[in-house]
C-alpha cells in the first residue's frame, strides 16, 4: 500500500516489513494522534479460509492479553477486502539483531529472559500457547525491554474442536538452503517435530530454553544445514553444555537451561512462573557475586598444567606455592627472586601486543591461550590458586580475544578482538562491548574510567569511556606516520605515552607523550617500541628483541641518561608488540625466546597429509612470499639489520638466496610475472608507496609501473600478463583495482568502507578471489571481473583471508582467523558456488601472506616461527619468566640518580 492510504481512521506512512502472515506498515491513528503498526493480510490471501482464520486467530489471541511484555493490540478491522490488525508501534529491533553479534551480557540476558518468561506466564494463564517463540518474535525496545510478538500460531485451548484454524497449527519453517539459520525449526519442541496432537504450554518452555541458550552462548542450541537435519538434532541430540562454551557462566544457569530443554515435557519446567522464580533468583546471585561459575577443566599434559598456544606457560605446583606465600613472606629489600617456569611449552604468542598481564596488586594474571582450531580464550588466574576461569572465548564472541589489560582497581579486564574493544568483570559474566575497532593495536585503562586505544592498524589514538559513550579523537597522524599504538596512561592520568610508527616499518618508531588537556605531543625517545613508564622513574621499551631501560623525568618528560638492556631475547611480534608486564608491587612477568631473532621465521614444505620438510633457510624476519611459476624460486620480503625491508630471491635447488633490491627505503610485496622473468613490488623510494618491477635476474634497473597519490601495491597478475590486480588506500580501508599493463589504464573494482587487502586472479583471468572484513571478520569471496557478481567461499563460522587460486582453477586455498593452518574449497564458477572448506594442513604459520602452493596443488610453501616444532630438530624454548622485587633490580642496573 502506498503512503497516504487510509484503513478506517489509520493513515499509512510507510511499509516496515513483510512475512508469510502479512505485511506490516507504520501508520498514524488520526483520532488519537499516535503512531501505530498495522499488520495487513495480503489481498491474494483474503479469500483463503485457512489464512484468514489464522489471521483472525492471531488478533483474538493477542487482544485477549494485557501485559507490559506482550505487544498490545489496539484494534482489528476490515476496509473493503483488506483485513488488518492494529498494534502498538515499538521502537527498537528484534532479538535476532543483537544475537547476530554474539552472546548478550549475562545480566542483560537474564533480564530479558525474565521478561519473556513473565509474558509467557500471563499468556498461559489466559489459555494461550504461542507455539512459535523465536528471536524474530521477541522485540527489544530502545529502552532495552522485551515485548513478545505474533501470537499468530497460538493455540486457543478453549477454541472448540473443528473451529477455523484447526488445520494451521504447524509452525512455519524457513527453506532448505545449506547453511541457512533455521528460523522456527530450530526452536520447536520435540513433540511439535513429531506432530503430536497433545501439544501444551510446555512446548513454549522448550522454545524458551532455546532462546536462553542462544542469548548466553551466542550459539543456536539446535541447528543444521537444512530443516530435516535441524529437526533430527532436536529429537536425538543434546546441545553442548553452556559451561563447555563459556566456563564463566554460572552453574545454576546451566541447570536452568538443561531443565528447559528436556526432551520429555514431564521433565521440563511445568510452568513459566517456575522459570521466572529461578531466573530472578539467579539474577540476584549474579548481581551480588554469589553465583558460582562452571568449574574449570585443567588441560593436563606430560608437562603438567599447560597454557598451550596463546601464552606459553607451564605452571609447576612448587611455583604456585611460592607465589601463594609471596605476599606473606616478602623478599628482603635489595633481594630479587627469579622464577623460570619449567618444563616449558614451545609455542608462539597469540595476537599482537602482550598476551599476559598482571593486575595492579600483582595478585592476578590474565592471559590468552590459543586452541587447536585457531581461536583463543582469555583466562584469569589468581596467582595463589591453580585454577583459571574463562573471561572470554572465540567460541562465544566474534573473533579471538587478544591484548588484555586491567582496570586500575583490578576489577575488570579489557581486551580487543578483531572488531571490538570489550571488557569483562573479574567476577565473571558475559563480556561487554565498549567500542568498535578494526584490528586494534593496543589499549590502556585510565584512573577516571577512560580507555585510550588504537582503533585500527593505521590510526591515531582515541579515548572512550569504559562505561558508555562515543570514542573521541586524541591524536592525528602526521605526514610519514603509519600509526600511534601501544598506549599507556602516565601517573595522574593527564598524559599518555605511546609508540609512533613510521610508514617505512615497525622498527622505525619513536616513543611520544601526548598531553590530554592541550593535545600537545612530545617525542621522549627516538627508536624502540612498546614504551612503558615504571614507577621507579624509568622508561622501558623494546628494541631488537631486548628490553631497554632509561632514567625518565616525569615532570619534564625527558630521559636523563643512557639506555641499558635489562632483559635479553624478549619475545616480540613483527608489529612491535611485546609480551611483558609489571605490577605496582614490583613483580615483572615476560616471555623470553631463546634461539633466533625475535619474530624470525623459516621456510618449510607441507604436503596435503601434513608432512613437513624444512628448507635450508637461515632464520630471518620475513613475510609476503611467492613461488615462481616454475616452482624453482621464492620471492619474499626480508627485513635487514637496518630495519628496512627488501625483496630476496631464494633458489630452491641451490639452497641459496640473493637480494633483488637493496636500495634505501622499503621494498615490499613481491609478485611474479606469469613468465617468471619479472618481480613486481611496492617501494617507498619515491616518497609514496608506488608499484615497480624488476627483472628477477637483476639485469635491469627497477621500472615504475604505477604512480598514484594513494598508496598502492601489487597483488596478482593474470596468466596472460595483461592485468595487474592491485590494492589501494590505507590498510583499514583498502580497495581493489585492475591495471591494464599495456595501456596503463586503471579501474577500481571493489570500493567499500571495509578492507579487501589481498586477492588472487583465476587462471583464465575472468575472476579473482579476495578477502574482506565487511561482515566484521575477514571472509573470502570470488568476484567476476566483467559483471561484478560476487559469491562467498569461506564459511562465517571459520572466516578466511589471504586466498590463493590453484593453477587449474578448481580450488581456492586460504587461511582462517579461527584455524591454525590452510583450508581448501572447491569452486564452481558456472554455478557460482563453493564447497565447504576442508583443512589440508594444521601447521601454525607466521606473519603475513605466509604461504603459496605449487602448480600441482600438492605442496604448500609456508613460513613458520623459528624454533617451532614444524621446523624440525630441537626447538628453542619460549619461556615465561617471573621476577619478584624487580623494581629493586631495575634501580641497581639503571640508577636514576634520585633513588
Amino acid at each position: 500500500m502506498e503512503p497516504g492510504t487510509k484503513l478506517g481512521p489509520y493513515e499509512i506512512t510507510e511499509q516496515l516489513g513483510a512475512g508469510g502472515m502479512g505485511e506490516v506498515y507504520l501508520a498514524q491513528d488520526t483520532r488519537l494522534g499516535r503512531k501505530v503498526a498495522i499488520k495487513v493480510l495480503p489481498a491474494e490471501f483474503a479469500s483463503d479460509p485457512e489464512r484468514l482464520a489464522r489471521f483472525e486467530q492471531e488478533a483474538r489471541a493477542a487482544a485477549a492479553l494485557n501485559h507490559p511484555h506482550i505487544a498490545v493490540v489496539h484494534d482489528i478491522g476490515t476496509e473493503g477486502d483488506t483485513h488488518f490488525m492494529v498494534q502498538e508501534y515499538l521502537e527498537g529491533d528484534t532479538l535476532r539483531e543483537p544475537l547476530g553479534k554474539g552472546a548478550l551480557p549475562l545480566k542483560k540476558a537474564l533480564g530479558l529472559a525474565t521478561e519473556i518468561a513473565e509474558a509467557l506466564a500471563a499468556a498461559h494463564a489466559a489459555g494461550i500457547i504461542h507455539r512459535d517463540l523465536k528471536p524474530e518474535n521477541i522485540f527489544v525496545t530502545k529502552e532495552g525491554h522485551a515485548k513478545v510478538l505474533d501470537f499468530g500460531l497460538a493455540k486457543l485451548t478453549e477454541v472448540a474442536a473443528g473451529s477455523p484454524g484447526g488445520a494451521t497449527q504447524s509452525p512455519t519453517m524457513m527453506g532448505t538452503v545449506a547453511g541457512q539459520v533455521m528460523g522456527t525449526a530450530g526452536y520447536m519442541a520435540p513433540e511439535q517435530v513429531e506432530g503430536s496432537d497433545k501439544i501444551d504450554h510446555r512446548a513454549d518452555l522448550f522454545a524458551f530454553g532455546c532462546l536462553l541458550y542462544e542469548m548466553v552462548t551466542g550459539r543456536q542450541a539446535f541447528g543444521g544445514k537444512n530443516v530435516h537435519e535441524t529437526l533430527a538434532h532436536i529429537l536425538s541430540d543434546e546441545p553442548p553444555a553452556i559451561g563447555e562454551i563459556d566456563r564463566s557462566l554460572p552453574i545454576e544457569l546451566q541447570r536452568i537451561v538443561r531443565k528447559a530443554l528436556a526432551k520429555e515435557p514431564a521433565k521440563r519446567y511445568q510452568t513459566a512462573g517456575d522459570l521466572v522464580v529461578d531466573i530472578q533468583a539467579l539474577g540476584t546471585d549474579v548481581e551480588s557475586g554469589a553465583a558460582l561459575p562452571t568449574p574449570p577443566v585443567a588441560v593436563e599434559t606430560t608437562r603438567g598444567i599447560s597454557w598451550k598456544l596463546g601464552v606459553p606457560i607451564a605452571v609447576a605446583s612448587a611455583l604456585l606455592a611460592v607465589l601463594a606465600t609471596w605476599w606473606a613472606m616478602q623478599p628482603e629489600p635489595g633481594n630479587t627472586i627469579r622464577l623460570q617456569l619449567d618444563p616449558l611449552v614451545d609455542t608462539i604468542l597469540s595476537g599482537p601486543g602482550s598476551a599476559v598481564v598482571l593486575s595492579p596488586d600483582g595478585r592476578r594474571v590474565a592471559y590468552v591461550e590459543g586452541d587447536p582450531d585457531g581461536g583463543s580464550t582469555l583466562y584469569l588466574r589468581a596467582l595463589d590458586q591453580q585454577d583459571s576461569t574463562t573471561l572470554a572465548s572465540s567460541a562465544t564472541i566474534l573473533g579471538a580475544p587478544y591484548h588484555p589489560f586491567f582496570s586500575p582497581d583490578g576489577q575488570w579486564v579489557g581486551f580487543v578482538t578483531i572488531s571490538e574493544l570489550k571488557k569483562a568483570s573479574v567476577t565473571g559474566g558475559t563480556p561487554q562491548s565498549i567500542a568498535p575497532v578494526d584490528r586494534s593495536r593496543g589499549a590502556d585503562w585510565g584512573p577516571d574510567d577512560t580507555i585510550v586505544f588504537t582503533p585500527n592498524v593505521n590510526s591515531g589514538l582515541f579515548l572512550v569511556s569504559a562505561v558508555e559513550g562515543e570514542p573521541g579523537l586524541l591524536t592525528e597522524l602526521s605526514e610519514g606516520e603509519r600509526s600511534h599504538r601501544w598506549p599507556q596512561f602516565l601517573p595522574g592520568g593527564k598524559a599518555v605515552l605511546f609508540t609512533s610508527t613510521e610508514t617505512g616499518g615497525f622498527d622505525r618508531a619513536n616513543l611520544e607523550v601526548v598531553d590530554l588537556e592541550t593535545g600537545e605531543r612530545q617525542v621522549v625517545h627516538q627508536g624502540g617500541t612498546y614504551g612503558r613508564y615504571v614507577p621507579t622513574g624509568h622508561l622501558v621499551y623494546s628494541n631488537a628483541g631486548a628490553l631497554f631501560a632509561v632514567p625518565f623525568d616525569l615532570d619534564t618528560l625527558e630521559t636523563t641518561g643512557s639506555p641499558i638492556p635489562v632483559v635479553e631475547n624478549l619475545a616480540a611480534d613483527v608489529e612491535g608488540g611485546v609480551s611483558f608486564d609489571f605490577s605496582e608491587t614490583g613483580m615483572l612477568v615476560y616471555h623470553m625466546r631463546n634461539g633466533g631473532a625475535s619474530g624470525s621465521s623459516l621456510l618449510v614444505w607441507v604436503d596435503r597429509d601434513g608432512q613437513v620438510e624444512p628448507l635450508p633457510f637461515e632464520p630471518r624476519r620475513s613475510q609476503y612470499l611467492g613461488l615462481s611459476p616454475d616452482d624453482q624460486r621464492i620471492a619474499l620480503q626480508i627485513q635487514g639489520n637496518d630495519g628496512d625491508w627488501d625483496i630476496w630471491i631464494y633458489e630452491i635447488e641451490r639452497g641459496g638466496s640473493q637480494v633483488l633490491l637493496n636500495t634505501e627505503g622499503n621494498n615490499e610485496v613481491p609478485v611474479w610475472s606469469p613468465d617468471g622473468q619479472w618481480v613486481f613490488f611496492r617501494s617507498d623510494r619515491g616518497g609514496n608507496n608506488d608499484i615497480f618491477k624488476r627483472r628477477a635476474d637483476r639485469s635491469l634497473d627497477a621500472e615504475l609501473v604505477l604512480d598514484t597519490e594513494a598508496d598502492v601495491y601489487p597483488i596478482s597478475i593474470s596468466d596472460d600478463g595483461e592485468m595487474l590486480l592491485f590494492g589501494s588506500g590505507p590498510e583499514n580501508q583498502i580497495d581493489l583495482g585492475i591495471l591494464a599493463l599495456d595501456t596503463g589504464d586503471t579501474e577500481i573494482h571493489v570500493d567499500t568502507a571495509a578492507s579487501e587487502f589481498w586477492a588472487s586472479f583465476s587462471p583464465d583471468g575472468r575472476f579473482f578471489a579476495f578477502h574482506s572484513d565487511e561482515t566484521g571478520q575477514f571472509e573470502v569471496y570470488v568476484r567476476e571481473v566483467s559483471s561484478g557478481r560476487t559469491f562467498p567461499v569461506s564459511t562465517s563460522t571459520r572466516g578466511g583471508w589471504w586466498p590463493r587460486w590453484s593453477r587449474d582453477g578448481r580450488e581456492i586455498y586460504y587461511e582462517s582467523w579461527n584455524s591454525p593452518g590452510i583450508l581448501v574449497a572447491e569452486v564452481d564458477l558456472e554455478s557460482f558456488s563453493a564447497s565447504d572448506p576442508v583443512e589440508v594442513s594444521d601447521i601454525v604459520m607466521q606473519a603475513l601472506s605466509n604461504f603459496d602452493v605449487t602448480a600441482d596443488g600438492q605442496r604448500f610453501l609456508v613460513t613458520v616461527p623459528a624454533g617451532s616444532d614444524e621446523t624440525g630438530g630441537a626447538a628453542p624454548s619460549t619461556r615465561l619468566n617471573v621476577v619478584l622485587n624487580w623494581f629493586e633490580e631495575l634501580n641497581r642496573l639503571v640508577p636514576t640518580g634520585g633513588s
